[in-house]
């Protein structure tokens, strides 16, 4: 890969034409002026989707942390560093230079001036992204670059950790859940070759933020839910966040 340099992030201004608006003038004070959004659940639980949607209807910026997580797993994979060894790990990560842009309204990943966003759901990176999401120097280095980005705009996030670790505070929290079984069905249907039972296993026994239910979050199962349906659902949720701050 390219030679590292600086991690420094620039986005676009955007503008809000969706008609849905936030108000937020009574929440609790916080550090950041932005809005934040968190969606958190286990893979293929429809949070990627819904938070697209959501993020495009306010004009926010969306966000998957799993696609950083996946980033590094990819070069992680290229640069045939043995993430079985957090020593090696972390002297990568004091080397690595990650780089956000934003191509098209969509988020791109760069590592080392590489685009790496078209190989995120390879088998390997698959494979991969839930050991190295596991130590503890991977979620250090990726924490202080996605808390950064809500100091330029408002997002909607989703990930593990995003309501439990990323952002507390934030005043908006949904979990999103289905049945293992219909998740890897949607998984399959995807083609993606992904054993979700493993997943949640490692995901929600790792000693470094582990997958749980952010305090204050909204639970939505959406094991039997449409696409429609669980849109139905966010905007009721969203509804009910508005009232609860008004």
């Amino acid at each position: 890969m390219n030679e590292r340099s600086n991690n420094n992030l620039e986005l676009s201004s955007y503008s809000n034409d969706s008609g849905l608006e936030l108000r937020t003038s009574n929440l609790e004070p916080t550090l950041r002026s932005n809005v934040i959004i968190t969606i958190d659940g286990p893979a293929a639980s429809g949070k990627t989707i819904a938070g697209r949607r959501l993020a495009s209807r306010l004009g926010y910026l969306f966000v998957s942390s799993g696609h950083y997580y996946r980033a590094l797993a990819w070069a992680a994979h290229h640069d045939q560093i043995d993430v079985s060894k957090p020593t090696a790990v972390q002297h990568w990560l004091d080397r690595l230079l990650l780089h956000p842009q934003i191509i098209e309204d969509a988020l791109h990943l760069f590592i080392d001036g590489n685009d790496v966003t078209p190989h995120l759901n390879n088998t390997i990176v698959t494979s991969l992204v839930s050991p190295l999401a596991a130590l503890p120097a991977v979620r250090n280095f990726l924490l202080t670059r996605l808390r950064s980005l809500a100091d330029q705009r408002n997002l909607v996030m989703e990930g593990r950790d995003i309501g439990s670790v990323v952002f507390p505070e934030a005043p908006w929290k949904i979990y999103m859940d289905a049945s293992p079984e219909e998740r890897a069905r949607r998984r399959a249907k995807e083609g993606i070759i992904d054993n979700v039972a493993q997943r949640d296993q490692q995901d929600k026994t790792r000693a470094a933020a582990p997958l749980v239910i952010p305090e204050g979050a909204i639970v939505i199962d959406t094991t039997h839910l449409s696409i429609s349906d669980t849109n139905q659902a966010i905007d009721e949720i969203l509804e009910k966040f508005q009232n609860k701050n008004k």
